[in-house]
């Protein structure tokens, strides 16, 4: 729903404590002017200052107030929407009931019926929109037309100075380049410790981290079991026993 704009400013130079740009609405309707001037409307409001974005959403019951500082605005928006078909629709069914009446003058009549009747809902329904987009994807956005009661109306110049002046607010909360490290080392050596990971580290200080391991000794080897003896043989000769080194019997001397 197209709300009503109440009151505006727009301020490159604003006073200490003043905002660059504020904007304050309603809803549209004679009820809600009424309740305007009692106070106890609900409105709509956006401020730009010199550090943040704020878009407050009033109801009868309570209001939703958010601030986004400029370093978390993605973009920001505006817009027109003009209602010309739905004039026409209204001209259309005018100039029919004319011609289905017969009559001249009835025709006449309805015709310029309907010229009126479409030309004053595209003069008050003409739409316009500008707001911003979180990081986080919310759209803080103001969609309003113009005011009759208030006479407060704000045309796409004015918008596009609104526009300008965030864009600026965050150019300047942008910061330099210089001087940030961008390299793979932390630059504090209280973060190249590792984390805590108990109470007591936390608050009694970071643990220092555990020296390395001794390389153990290698397990001594098995004993080997002793070498068996050579079997013992006999001499062919004399049958005397006589073992595989020897060459010559001991007791008959033959070769073996």
């Amino acid at each position: 729903m197209a709300l009503v704009i109440k009151s505006w400013s727009i301020k490159s130079q604003p006073a200490p404590g003043e905002p660059h740009v504020r904007v304050v609405a309603r809803e549209s309707g004679f009820w809600s002017f009424i309740l305007s001037l009692l106070g106890i409307d609900a409105t709509t409001t956006m401020e730009v200052s010199s550090t943040r974005i704020e878009f407050e959403h009033g109801s009868l019951s309570g209001f939703i107030r958010r601030m986004t500082p400029f370093g978390h605005v993605s973009s920001t928006f505006y817009g027109r929407h003009k209602p010309w078909k739905t004039a026409l629709f209204i001209l259309a069914v005018c100039f029919s009931i004319g011609s289905a009446i017969g009559k001249a003058w009835a025709l006449l009549a309805f015709l310029l019926l309907g010229l009126i009747g479409a030309g004053l809902y595209y003069f008050l329904n003409r739409e316009l929109t500008f707001g911003f987009i979180e990081d986080s994807g919310f759209a803080g956005a103001i969609t309003f037309k113009r005011s009759v009661i208030e006479g407060q109306e704000i045309n796409e110049e004015q918008l596009r100075k609104m526009i300008a002046v965030i864009e600026h607010q965050i150019k300047c909360q942008s910061a330099p380049l210089e001087g940030i490290d961008i390299g793979g080392q932390p630059g504090n050596e209280r973060f190249a410790v590792p984390a805590p990971t108990s109470l007591k580290e936390v608050f009694g200080g970071v643990a220092p981290p555990p020296a390395p391991a001794t390389p153990k000794a290698p397990p001594p080897a098995a004993p080997q079991a002793p070498a068996q003896a050579a079997p013992r043989s006999h001499c062919p000769q004399c049958n005397q026993p006589c073992t595989a080194a020897d060459r010559f019997c001991g007791h008959c001397g033959h070769t073996l």
